[in-house]
């Protein structure tokens, strides 16, 4: 049977997608540059293995780099398979993946299977405890650093294996935070997001019965994994060794977070015979702009050597303009925007256009040019939904009532509302329950229930607001949880959400503490409500079941409030979606790092010096270069490289030695002219209808008309009044 004769998922794979789909290796290494249909392809051979290997769905694993990854390759998987089946495929990010893991099996190696998940302010609250307590000169987030690359080196690396064996060079009062460290995560039932693939990788080298049912494993992203995970390939995939894994080397930018770009090298010597397949057809940009990106990355002569071959037209060549300083560079990008909008006729709109940045501290002059013409943006890679204020309270009431003796979200929570207890009386208590080895919970029940006196002073009327408001209501509400409680029927999670609201008086609260703020800060509790309501009903679908294995017992996992705080906590990739008044389309500014995995008709990349691409602090130029070939390849139709000449603290910029190495033919000197060829074309690459002269003629002048009124009321800057010609000044 050929693979057309199935599923239409197949019909639009090219030849090298048709081979990486079915090849029949047992190890295939699929090489996805930008643009060449990676996700489409993965999903294809997930689809093939289950419709034409007959692999059951809950035999395979999948495992992806961000949530948003692995929901939409679940929906399209589900839509090629029907019946439902894609419920049973094991899927998510590696740290999803590892808690279910450990959920279900955690026991085996000690883990209460009810721990928590401990998120970066706990981990950097119990780091300055230590680092403060050891009086050492060790920088809080220097431990926290060393200590999570530590866990995220696994054991593949020789290197990693001797510093396991003690051989290390590092100093001893690293060691010593590290071994405190864990030893305050223990008492306090939290593993860290690195713990859940340390223990998860002890887990299976320990019992590897626990996944002695997965014929086969698929890696997204393969180039952001690092050493751990790699270790957790392996093991996930121990019994039949078939991978498929899909990558771009060129795109390995996450070294900071000690992705590992030798994996690939690793992986073709444990695997010899590996079926090693590139896909070189570039769907998303222009021959110009895929010419000029491999021109920047061609430059690492220590790259695996792969080619991206362009499907679209030619294009227009990308712009590098030089400028005076950042002011002047940020009104000639939103200059360029409003022109391009004004020439096409509308055929590109704000929603079309991204700004991607190195560093998000590059964004004020272009937030306040935007924010001056009346241009609405969203940032994206910023503030997520989950860490807003309002919604961080409730999390760690949440937490506490799920696991108790979590110190860092009572301490934030303790005096919210207000409970009369101050900043240092807080950090005194924490003190004395971690040298005490006991929990802060535990000190201070203890304490209002007169079995042990805090050596803490706690005002009587501050023990009576901890008594009242605080240790009874969240005792009641655990208790009300329970299904074995006997006090009626137990709460579910919406109805512990709601009373929590109700017994804090939580719109009062945030009344009186935010006030014209507090009904924006108020519709994101509803939101929160909301989507725990939406958590409920998809886990009545879902329940996150691992496939049954003969003789090997699992934990039960009907904790509906640990599986919402867990999925809350590894939803690292969740964003509120701001789509403007009336959903109007918005300017993207997005840092580079956040921008992998997305695409845009037009993309500005500013501040192109040395200092800013390559970063002043960065330690791999190579790494740098990647960053800088991502940035450029999220382009489809237009690209915009800039300069400042001189920067805010009065020093002159050097070109980024990147493109200072590219020929200047590569480059036009300022932006096209925009007449109807090159309009054309840009449609042509867009897949989209050029509108008439005449209706473009339209749209320019009543424009004009509203930018000349808009001059009567206060002066334009010469660069934005250059939008109104059809040549960029």
């Amino acid at each position: 049977m050929s693979l057309t004769d199935g599923n239409a998922i197949f019909k639009s794979l090219n030849k090298a997608q048709y081979r990486a789909v079915s090849s029949e290796a047992p190890t295939v290494a699929i090489l996805a540059g930008p643009g060449s249909g990676k996700t489409h392809t993965l999903t294809s051979r997930v689809v093939w293995l289950i419709d034409h290997v007959g692999i059951q769905p809950q035999d395979v694993i999948v495992a992806t780099f961000t949530n948003k990854a692995s929901n939409e390759m679940k929906a399209r998987i589900g839509n090629a398979l029907g019946d439902g089946r894609e419920k049973g495929i094991i899927i998510g990010t590696f740290h999803s993946i590892a808690r279910r893991y450990l959920v279900k099996y955690g026991q085996r190696i000690g883990l209460d299977p009810k721990f928590g998940i401990a998120d970066d302010s706990d981990s950097r609250g119990v780091i300055t405890r230590i680092c403060k307590r050891l009086d050492t000169h060790l920088e809080p987030p220097v431990a926290r650093a060393w200590i999570s690359k530590r866990k995220a080196k696994g054991t593949s690396d020789e290197l990693a294996i001797k510093d396991k064996k003690g051989q290390s060079v590092e100093s001893r009062a690293l060691e010593q935070c590290f071994q405190e460290y864990q030893s305050q995560l223990e008492r306090s039932n939290l593993l860290d997001y690195d713990d859940l693939l340390v223990r998860c990788v002890e887990l299976l080298r320990k019992f590897p019965q626990c996944v002695s049912n997965i014929q086969t494993v698929l890696i997204d992203e393969y180039q952001d994994t690092n050493g751990v995970q790699y270790d957790l390939m392996r093991l996930f995939a121990r019994k039949q060794r078939r991978i498929t894994i899909v990558g771009d080397p060129d795109q390995s930018i996450y070294g900071w977070r000690s992705a590992e770009i030798k994996n690939l090298h690793r992986l073709l010597r444990d695997y010899p015979g590996t079926d090693e397949i590139s896909l070189e057809e570039n769907y998303r940009s222009s021959s110009c702009i895929l010419d000029t990106s491999l021109k920047v990355i061609q430059q690492d002569q220590e790259r695996y050597k792969k080619v991206l071959l362009p499907v679209r037209d030619k294009g227009t060549r990308p712009v590098l303009r030089k400028l005076k300083n950042s002011n002047d560079e940020a009104d000639w990008i939103v200059s360029e925007i409003k022109r391009i909008r004004m020439l096409s006729g509308n055929m590109i709109d704000f929603d079309d256009f991204a700004i991607l940045l190195r560093s998000a501290a590059l964004s004020r002059q272009v937030e306040s040019t935007l924010g001056r013409e009346g241009i609405a943006y969203r940032m994206v890679g910023g503030f997520k939904f989950y860490e807003r204020t309002e919604i961080k309270i409730l999390l760690d009431y949440m937490r506490i009532i799920h696991q108790p003796d979590n110190n860092d979200a009572l301490a934030r929570i303790i005096n919210v509302p207000k409970r009369g207890i101050g900043d240092m009386t807080i950090k005194a208590l924490l003190e004395e329950a971690e040298k005490s080895s006991m929990s802060l919970w535990q000190l201070v029940e203890k304490h209002c229930r007169g079995q042990r006196r805090a050596k803490t002073n706690i005002r009587q009327q501050t023990e009576n607001a901890l008594s009242g408001s605080l240790m009874k209501p969240l005792n009641s509400l655990r208790e009300r949880l329970r299904s074995d409680a006997g006090v009626g029927t137990p709460m579910n999670l919406v109805e512990l959400l709601q009373k929590l609201i109700r017994d804090l008086k939580f719109e009062d609260y945030l009344e009186a503490t935010y006030g014209a703020e507090y009904e924006s800060r108020w519709a994101n509790v509803q939101e929160f409500v909301t989507l725990a309501e939406e958590f409920m009903r998809q886990s009545r679908v879902d329940d996150e079941a691992l496939p049954t294995i003969d003789g090997f017992a699992q934990a039960t996992d009907d904790d509906l409030l640990a599986r919402f705080l867990s999925n809350v906590s590894l939803a690292s990739d969740k964003q509120t979606e701001d789509k403007g008044q009336e959903g109007k389309p918005l300017v993207t500014i997005s840092t580079i790092h956040a921008a992998k995995g997305l695409e845009w008709p037009v993309v500005f990349i500013p501040a192109v010096y040395n200092g800013s691409i390559p970063h002043i602090r960065a330690d791999d130029q190579d790494e740098e270069r990647r960053l800088l070939y991502v940035a450029m390849t999220r382009a489809k139709a237009l690209l915009y490289l800039s300069c400042p000449q001189n920067i805010a603290t009065g020093k002159t910029t050097e070109l980024s030695s990147f493109i200072d190495l590219l020929p200047s033919s590569a480059f036009l000197p300022k932006g096209p002219s925009f007449d109807r060829p090159v309009m054309s074309s840009v449609a042509k690459i867009l897949g989209r209808e050029l509108p008439p002269d005449n209706i473009i003629y339209k749209v320019s002048r009543m424009r004009q008309a509203t930018a000349h009124g808009r001059e009567n009321d206060r002066n334009f800057s010469t660069p934005l009044r250059a939008c109104r010609s059809r040549k960029s000044q």
